[in-house]
């Protein structure tokens, strides 16, 4: 569990709402091999250097002077003692107003229950965070390929969520499990 909250913490703060500028990193497709995933990049997102094999993600263009992030993360299938427990620790299992099972710095603010759809390879949820003094409308998106489970985590502020909704789409829509 304390694997998982530092890689959540590191991806957290590596890409949180930010306006430090970024060098971008020119490609039009990802792939990770060790966990099992590639990824279309389109031409308007702004890839990140993560330094850390486990992690891939970027910005969105500023909307309102907010980057909007996308992060992907890939867990170790034994860190984990099934899909639903994966699940549970992400989304299923956290309460209202207390620490998420997933980061001591995040607070569950909940999700929908009718937002929670069960897709190819995996769930997708609209949930709701605090952090850093923040209310934060996130897209979790968890996926099981053959070696790893993915966490895909689209943060954004409740202002900017719903104008980058679109782009998050077209860029899961560029996802393939291998």
């Amino acid at each position: 569990m304390k694997k998982i909250i530092l890689v959540f913490l590191i991806s957290v703060n590596v890409f949180a709402q930010t306006e430090e500028v970024y060098e971008a990193i020119e490609s039009s497709r990802y792939t990770d091999y060790k966990n099992g995933y590639s990824i279309q990049i389109p031409d308007w997102f702004i890839e990140k250097q993560t330094n850390d094999s486990n992690l891939w993600g970027g910005v969105f263009p500023k909307t309102n002077n907010i980057e909007n992030a996308v992060i992907i993360t890939g867990f170790d299938k034994k860190d984990f003692e099934s899909f639903e427990d994966f699940q549970r620790v992400f989304i299923t299992g956290n309460v209202f107003g207390k620490e998420t099972l997933f980061s001591k710095a995040h607070i569950w603010y909940g999700r929908n229950e009718r937002d929670f759809q069960v897709i190819q390879n995996g769930v997708s949820s609209r949930v709701f965070t605090f952090w850093n003094n923040k209310i934060y409308h996130n897209q979790f998106v968890l996926l099981e390929t053959s070696t790893s489970y993915l966490f895909v985590n689209f943060c954004a502020t409740p202002e900017t969520y719903e104008e980058n909704l679109p782009n998050f789409n077209e860029l899961m829509d560029g996802l393939n499990i291998e």
